[in-house]
């Protein structure tokens, strides 16, 4: 009755996290494995898979279902000529992986050949990836993207990007620059013409007062 007990929960977590897995949420399925060997320890039976699924919010009736459709005669589990299309799956993966050791890891299709803890584990399936995730980066030895590249990629709107849309603004504040340098250049340029004609008009007002000086002291 054990072994019955443990091939159906092993059937049962199978299901649960192909179903979940169409939603996106197989965090849920990790969720449910902490909560049954935390709760039901070694052997989990019916009535703590039906807890745990309960406590998770998870669709009981679902996993039932899926395990229920997994054998060849659902109504005679007993009967010798019956299969179960998960297990035989299974037993294809692991003619195909030869992952002949329990436990094993498949990565990449690939089985894992080394120590089975934690950080050999994760240390493995960093290196499996192409584009690591932020937790990798430490094992990897990798360097943080630069964030200033980053935000120059981020798009804003309508396909312009942040670099375009600095270089537009830096474009208007370098017209602005020239715009106020050309005004002021003109501006003094006014100015001095300006000086100018007051300096001859005033050096014209000299000459002139000079001569009728000098005319009026020939006169004398």
């Amino acid at each position: 009755m054990k072994g019955r007990e443990i091939i159906l929960e092993d059937l049962r977590q199978k299901c649960l996290w192909n179903n979940l897995k169409e939603t996106e949420n197989e965090q849920s399925w990790w969720s449910y494995i902490e909560r049954v060997h935390s709760t039901c320890y070694s052997v989990i039976n019916e009535d703590c898979s039906w807890n745990a699924h309960k406590h998770l919010d998870l669709d009981w009736d679902k996993t039932e279902l899926c395990v229920k459709e997994s054998f060849t005669k659902p109504n005679n589990w007993d009967d010798k000529s019956v299969r179960n299309k998960i297990i035989e799956k299974e037993i294809g993966y692991w003619k195909e992986f030869g992952t002949n050791i329990y436990p094993s890891i498949v990565i990449n299709k690939k089985t894992y050949r080394g120590q089975i803890d934690p950080i050999s584990v994760f240390n493995a399936l960093c290196a499996g990836f192409e584009n690591p995730p932020t937790e990798c980066w430490k094992t990897l030895k990798m360097e943080p993207p630069n964030a200033f590249s980053e935000l120059m990629e981020i798009t804003v709107g309508d396909g312009v990007t942040m670099t375009e849309v600095i270089g537009l603004v830096a474009g208007l504040i370098l017209l602005n620059v020239l715009v106020v340098y050309c005004c002021r250049r003109r501006a003094r340029r006014e100015m001095q013409s300006e000086m100018n004609m007051q300096i001859e008009s005033q050096v014209s007002q000299y000459f002139a007062l000079t001569q009728q000086k000098a005319k009026n002291n020939n006169q004398v």
